[in-house]
């Protein structure tokens, strides 16, 4: 069965509201909002998560957050919040991809700033929109045995901001869904820069699927 991010009080009230346009015969009506709640419903479905993770197998390796394409790649980036001499890889998630976000790798939620503010369009390359990222967006600093890797996600204008369900302090294997990004948007990873970068601008990725990088003594 198809699953949803929608939330199971809303699919109620939507079942009830459906029923009771049904007994008062308002079937037009009941024929457009049962349109646009399967629409809705489709847009923001969910993906079942079968993988199990080889903690031997999968040491040193990054993998996709999120559905999407490679928009930017950039070295020798710093943040105030992930370090300096990074590795910042930028990702759009279309709309009408699947819009889970999974952990990139086994880690432990340190900082947890949701800032929002400026948006634009998921195609553009964020640095030459809004040029500094620091204090923008919804920042998700991830701690892996010392080591940060950071998620920034920033709003299309024909989006929303994700909804995380995480707090500074949670822990989770990689490939771990922590939330959605309904109808898409930006997704910037932070790596430090001994990773390898397995991707380039333009690639197709998948979610918990793809890997993004490796540390090329696990390669």
């Amino acid at each position: 069965m198809l699953k949803s991010y929608l939330p199971p009080r809303f699919n109620t009230l939507a079942i009830v509201l459906f029923v009771m346009l049904w007994l008062f015969s308002f079937y037009k009506i009941l024929a457009v909002l049962l349109l646009a709640y399967i629409v809705l419903y489709v847009s923001l479905r969910r993906s079942r998560n079968d993988f199990r993770d080889d903690p031997v197998v999968t040491k040193g390796v990054i993998f996709s957050p999120s559905n999407g394409k490679i928009v930017h790649i950039e070295h020798n980036v710093s943040h105030g919040m992930y370090g300096d001499q990074l590795i910042e890889i930028q990702i759009m998630i279309p709309w009408w991809k699947e819009m889970g976000i999974n952990l990139p790798l086994s880690s432990e939620v340190k900082m947890l700033h949701v800032l929002k503010g400026q948006s634009f369009l998921r195609t553009h390359i964020a640095s030459e929109v809004i040029g500094t990222k620091e204090g923008k967006g919804v920042s998700l600093a991830l701690d892996n045995r010392g080591e940060t890797v950071g998620l920034t996600f920033f709003k299309c204008k024909l989006g929303l901001w994700p909804e995380l369900m995480v707090m500074p302090g949670d822990r989770g294997g990689r490939r771990v869904n922590i939330g959605y990004f309904p109808f898409g948007g930006t997704v910037m990873l932070y790596l430090p820069k001994k990773y390898e970068i397995l991707v380039k601008t333009n690639d197709e990725i998948t979610c918990g699927e793809t890997i993004i990088a490796v540390i090329p003594d696990h390669a």
